[in-house]
């Protein structure tokens, strides 16, 4: 069971660093073109969330060996504090990036098809949170769903952008920076229940129990 609990981890891994990377590719490209410091913004985001995907295969074949076989809690508590470590990172850059937006802004060059690409964005996005977290709560795993949460956070991100640009497109008024500082500060709120679960109501508290412990004591 330890196994199949290991692979479903990894699989879901390999599906997470995939995603983001194809996300954050075309997000590049968009961001390009429409010269949009959001988009590639989001398209770094995407970059690094790629990066947890490593973190959570390393962490998992970490703790199937035989020397780390029955810290595997711990480890996942190490790798999941990492993972927040980045989401916070994510919301200060954001903040600064919307500030320096705001001090200077860019000439923006939005279009329909920009629309229709972050539109896909965000679905794609969106089931690969849920399917992370979703994963994540069957076999016990807090990487997975804090991964999950991350995702859903980017998910957000990109749904303020695409208003943003419709908002520009239709009144000529650029509000894409103050709403990314707002999606900022939760963000941040988000990393920081990670680390500090006692300040969060959220459900996933009951994920810090070791997975494996009742199997050892079969």
């Amino acid at each position: 069971m330890k196994n199949s609990r290991s692979k479903i981890i990894q699989k879901s891994g390999y599906i997470f660093i995939l995603v983001n990377f194809l996300l954050a590719i075309l997000n590049i490209v968009v961001g390009l073109f429409a010269n949009s410091i959001a988009i590639a913004s989001d398209a770094i985001h995407s970059l690094i969330d790629s990066v947890s995907g490593f973190l959570i295969i390393i962490s998992e074949k970490i703790a199937n060996h035989k020397k780390f076989t029955h810290k595997r809690n711990q480890i996942e508590r190490i790798v999941t504090i990492i993972i927040a470590l980045i989401i916070i990172l994510l919301g200060i850059e954001l903040i600064v990036n919307s500030i320096k937006n705001i001090i200077t802004p860019e000439e923006l060059n939005y279009s329909i098809w920009i629309i229709v690409i972050l539109i896909s964005s965000i679905i794609a996005k969106y089931l690969l949170a849920n399917y992370l977290k979703t994963t994540g709560k069957n076999i016990k795993s807090n990487v997975l769903v804090a991964s999950g949460a991350e995702t859903m956070n980017d998910t957000w991100i990109s749904i303020v952008v695409l208003a943003s640009i419709i908002i520009y497109l239709i009144f000529n008024i650029n509000i894409e920076s103050y709403a990314s500082i707002l999606i900022a500060l939760i963000i941040i709120k988000i990393g920081l229940e990670f680390i500090f679960p006692h300040i969060s109501k959220h459900h996933h508290h009951h994920l810090e129990n070791d997975p494996d412990h009742t199997l050892h004591h079969k």
